[in-house]
């Protein structure tokens, strides 16, 4: 199954893209995303224990399955003030 991925603020600099589309295994949740962007760009590896995954227009948790044509966005924390 395919889902689109979005990344936000310095995400997309450490991934070199704002937007991907990604294949994953059918059945797969937001850690089984979690851990193919891991594997994939190890410099996240770091960053996704701070990121918010959201489905959709809902945040969700890592056992949250995907469906295909899910949209994916990550989200690091927010800073400042």
């Amino acid at each position: 199954m395919q889902v689109q991925v979005t990344f936000y603020g310095v995400l997309q600099e450490v991934v070199g893209a704002r937007r991907l589309a990604l294949e994953l295994p059918e059945g797969a949740s937001v850690g089984t995303l979690a851990e193919t962007l891991t594997a994939r760009y190890p410099a996240l590896a770091e960053r996704l224990p701070t990121v918010a995954f959201a489905v959709g227009d809902a945040l969700a948790n890592p056992q949250q399955p995907l469906q295909s044509g899910d949209q994916v966005a990550l989200l690091p924390p927010v800073s400042g003030g």
